[in-house]
């Protein structure tokens, strides 16, 4: 009985060896494939900002990657909250590009706007941001994740902030 565990016990393994192999290539292919110097803790924190033509915003950026944000316009403009990506571009720098909603007066989708905007960090805390951003609405015939798609006109602005500190 204990020899046919040993061999049911070693076939099984063998078995089992290529399909853990495949699924540890599999899913190392499937990561994003960053590190943590991408996202430096100086950057990540929440931000209020102004807008050159006179909105606030505020904006969350994570320690993973992800981006978060609401404005003092989204009411006025029928618009949601941004959710997006921000990535490390240089020793004070990042991209940030994010995706928002935007209604007609009924409350119908109308577009999905998407916003790229090009920050830079200032101070031992990060605790100063200033940066321009583009503005493009993406119709339904349009791909938002494809910036090239969108043949409208680009909507393009300054900001500068202040990080929450403790």
């Amino acid at each position: 009985m204990i020899k046919i565990y040993k061999t049911i016990s070693k076939g099984y393994y063998l078995m089992l060896l290529p399909f853990l192999i495949f699924i540890s290539l599999f899913l190392s292919s499937c990561s994003n494939q960053t590190n943590a110097s991408d996202f430096p803790d100086c950057f990540v924190g929440t931000y209020i900002n102004q807008v050159g033509d006179g909105a606030e915003n505020i904006w969350n950026l994570y320690k993973d990657g992800n981006f978060a944000g609401h404005s003092s316009t989204e009411e006025v403009f029928n618009f949601s909250g941004q959710l997006g990506s921000w990535v490390r571009t240089g020793n004070s720098e990042a991209e940030i590009v994010f995706l928002d909603f935007s209604f007609d007066d009924e409350g119908v989708k109308s577009n999905i706007a998407r916003v790229d905007i090009d920050i830079t960090f200032k101070g031992d805390n990060c605790e100063e941001i200033e940066g321009s951003f583009e503005l493009r609405f993406f119709e339904d015939d349009e791909d938002p994740l494809d910036i090239f798609s969108d043949d409208g006109e680009v909507i393009k602005d300054t900001f500068t902030g202040s990080k929450l500190l403790l």
